[in-house]
């Protein structure tokens, strides 16, 4: 009798035993499901000025072969000089942005109608090499300082435009043979954003030097667990001025 109730003791604490054990263990997985959704739903912003160029080809292939997107803001003239890698920005599913005319502070910041024309007149070449058109702006230099309330009002107030600055400067216009200056610049950087809450917005540039440094970028952010997303009109404007138009 005493081997039969001992017995009997030892089933009943298996079975109180069990339902304590498979809430934790499928209480980790789900855990672990959780934290693999945060790490893959980090969201950055890659953008590249004053293209297209020469390189924009190779560029191409190195965002291809990582699967990333990018957004380019684009000169006019540039666009109609290569037109061919204007159609492929477009094919590959890039999003499109503007970068005005001539990239010449004194000819584009003349006046608030200068600006605007200039940004109007690159959507055009836009439009005639691959028969798109784009809301999306970054002026030369970048908004500061002089984009000002006039400016503003009429870029993005009469012209429809919804202008991007960035958060994360790569620096490869600067640093163009040191490329591993440039990589640690932009993975602080991107560190010091994503900490802060805000999404990383990196400006680069389409020049060659960048293709030095851009794989090993790209290598890592995607070890990191980011996903390159383009900006497009339904995604509120990140500016220095704070103008969400």
């Amino acid at each position: 009798m005493l081997h039969i109730r001992r017995s009997w003791i030892t089933a009943l604490a298996i079975l109180l035993i069990i339902p304590l054990l498979l809430p934790q263990s499928v209480s980790a997985k789900a855990s672990s499901k959780d934290n693999g959704a945060k790490a893959n739903s980090k969201i950055i912003y890659l953008t590249f000025d004053d293209g297209p160029t020469a390189h924009t080809g190779q560029l191409l292939d190195i965002l291809d072969q990582y699967h990333a997107k990018a957004t380019f803001f684009m000169l006019g003239p540039h666009m109609e000089t290569y037109p061919k890698a204007t159609k492929r920005i477009v094919a590959d599913g890039h999003g499109l942005g503007l970068h005005g005319v001539t990239h010449v502070p004194g000819k584009f910041y003349k006046t608030p109608y200068t600006a605007l024309k200039e940004m109007q007149q690159a959507n055009v070449s836009l439009n005639k090499v691959a028969g798109v058109k784009t809301s999306l702006v970054r002026t030369p230099y970048g908004s500061k300082p002089y984009m000002k309330a006039p400016y503003r009002n009429v870029m993005l107030a009469q012209g429809g435009f919804h202008m991007w600055d960035w958060n994360v400067d790569s620096e490869d216009w600067k640093y163009k043979k040191d490329h591993q200056r440039v990589y640690n610049s932009v993975m602080k950087q991107i560190h010091n954003v994503q900490k802060s809450g805000t999404t990383p917005i990196v400006l680069m540039h389409d020049q060659e030097a960048t293709l030095k440094v851009l794989p090993k970028v790209l290598q890592t952010l995607k070890s990191e667990g980011y996903k390159f997303e383009v900006l497009n009109k339904s995604v509120q404007p990140v500016n220095f001025w704070n103008d969400k138009r």
